[in-house]
């Protein structure tokens, strides 16, 4: 083991070599060194992101020596996007940190291409408009830039994810074993057969595996059915008794695990309604040469289930089998087949893969064999998001959900009303609500900034007390570090997510009550 495998040893179980890569590939912006800006950049930082740069244009004050870890006595006065830069670089020495003392708009307004040498865009501690600019130059930027909109006012925190599409092939599902017992191959249908049911040999009758034993009983119930499998609950318990009378014993395990997984087998092996509605999605239609290599292999696998003479109508065997009680040889045995068939799928869609390739213009093999062997095995769990703009959530607001959610009791969307009516009063104010001397004058302008909000949505102004605001203008947008640390590792883990592209993202706002230690997911 290697040093640096040595060190990233436990995420390595996590997202693996292809997750690492895609690590120590990126190059994440941080807008504003706020506290939870660098509570994020540190869950990055030390887990191996390749760079980061820190975009502010403040001095470190009392205040961000308070509530912000990453910024010592010695910083006071000093450049914020500076001493950021320079303190977390200190956690991992593999890190490249940069800085850059300016304004997010006067960086872009000297280099409008500026945020297209970065992987990813976080922000924090920015205005309504500002987020909105930066979100739709990461949206429209030829390779679309993932932003991540990260909030805290007090003991509230939110996290919105901004991107036109996201695509995971690792999803991470509990199972990805694909054992078709409804469907044998010829090969796994001739492995059942080569055991002696009727052996006197209570060892090797005691290890056959599950899998031959329901291949065998299942084949019996085909043939006295017309071919079909159990489909109601009477017919499968009835397979299980037949399963039961086979048993020798009361305690042959191998013949309990073929039991238990009666149900699970009874399944018909299908394609997932939701890859099916990958396969007639435009993007897997209209290929262009720009394609994405995920739209490139979903089409490829496409055309390989169409093919029924090589695939049956199925999908890529994943090459997976479960644990089961049997002999060494047997299960070798039985895994090298289903590895054997699961290869012999991967050359298939290989070969179209490269057809495809070749008519789009683009070199066959530039797809590496690797890339089309993790997508194949995890065919059955592929996964698309399609974010919401910022621009659309301001102007095309979900109004029946959103009056849904809020006439639920004690509904968490009430703080994310709270937080957009804040925006409105910097809007009229040039200032949050609490900044100015007395935060209690500022009550009623933002309860009306409240009432406006949810005038607009047709939804009953008095969902949201007045109590709940008068809490926001005495947070007076204070930061609270133990808030700030929370938010952010729930969104440097998504961004984990967004870079590996492994596992599923939260899709779309994320919100966080540290008042009463509940939070919710919202596609508002």
């Amino acid at each position: 083991m290697d040093a640096k495998t040595q060190k990233y040893d436990r995420q390595l179980r996590l997202w693996g070599n292809g997750g690492q890569q895609a690590l120590e590939s990126a190059h994440i912006l941080l807008i504003n060194a706020s506290a939870v800006g660098c509570e994020i950049l540190k869950n990055l930082v030390l887990p191996g992101i390749g760079q980061f740069t820190v975009i502010d244009q403040g001095r470190v004050t009392q205040s961000d020596i308070g509530s912000n870890f990453f910024l010592d006595a010695d910083s006071l006065g000093k450049s914020r996007a500076e001493r950021a830069a320079e303190l977390l670089g200190e956690l991992n020495e593999d890190v490249s940190g940069h800085w850059v003392a300016k304004d997010i708009l006067s960086a872009l307004t000297e280099n409008p291409t500026f945020l297209s040498q970065f992987s990813m865009v976080i922000a924090t501690d920015i205005s309504r408009q500002t987020a909105e600019k930066v979100s739709s130059l990461c949206w429209t930027n030829q390779h679309a830039i993932p932003f991540v909109w990260v909030k805290t006012v007090g003991l509230l925190g939110t996290a919105r994810i901004v991107l036109p599409e996201h695509v995971i092939v690792e999803t991470h599902p509990d199972n990805v074993a694909d054992i078709r017992i409804d469907t044998p191959f010829p090969e796994l249908a001739n492995y059942a057969k080569s055991f002696d049911f009727n052996t006197q040999d209570t060892l090797e009758f005691g290890h056959i595996p599950y899998v031959a034993i329901l291949l065998k009983y299942m084949d019996e119930w085909k043939q006295a059915h017309d071919g079909k499998i159990p489909t109601t609950y009477a017919e499968k318990n009835q397979l299980k008794a037949n399963i039961r009378s086979g048993m020798r014993s009361g305690d042959d395990e191998n013949f309990d695990e073929a039991i238990n997984s009666v149900l699970r087998s009874c399944q018909p092996t299908v394609v997932p309604s939701a890859i099916k509605a990958l396969f007639a999605d435009p993007k897997c239609d209209n290929l262009t040469a720009e394609s994405s290599n995920f739209w490139i292999l979903t089409r490829a696998v496409r055309d390989f289930v169409s093919d029924h003479g090589k695939s049956a109508g199925l999908l890529p065997l994943s090459g997976t089998i479960p644990d089961m009680k049997a002999q060494t040889d047997s299960y070798v045995t039985l895994q090298s087949i289903y590895k054997t068939k699961a290869k012999q799928d991967v050359q298939e869609v290989s070969k179209l893969v490269d057809a495809i390739l070749e008519s789009l213009g683009r070199a066959s093999g530039s797809i590496a064999p690797e890339e089309i062997e993790t997508f194949c095995k995890y065919s059955a769990f592929l996964k698309v998001i399609r974010y919401r703009s910022l621009e659309d959530e301001y102007t095309q607001p979900k109004t029946k959900q959103i009056a849904s959610w809020l006439s639920e009791e004690d509904s968490l969307l009430t703080q994310y009303v709270l937080l957009r009516a804040s925006d409105s009063f910097f809007d009229d104010h040039g200032r949050y609500p609490g900044e100015g001397d007395d935060w209690e004058e500022d009550v009623d302008h933002l309860h009306a900034n409240v009432a406006t909000l949810l005038q607009s949505w047709g939804v009953d102004t008095d969902v949201i007390s007045k109590d709940l605001t008068h809490e926001i203008c005495r947070f007076g947008r204070g930061a609270i570090h133990n808030i700030a640390s929370f938010m952010g590792g729930v969104a440097s883990q998504e961004v984990i997510k967004l870079i590996t592209h492994q596992y599923t993202p939260m899709d779309n706002t994320f919100i966080f009550d540290g008042a009463r230690s509940v939070s919710g997911v919202f596609s508002v």
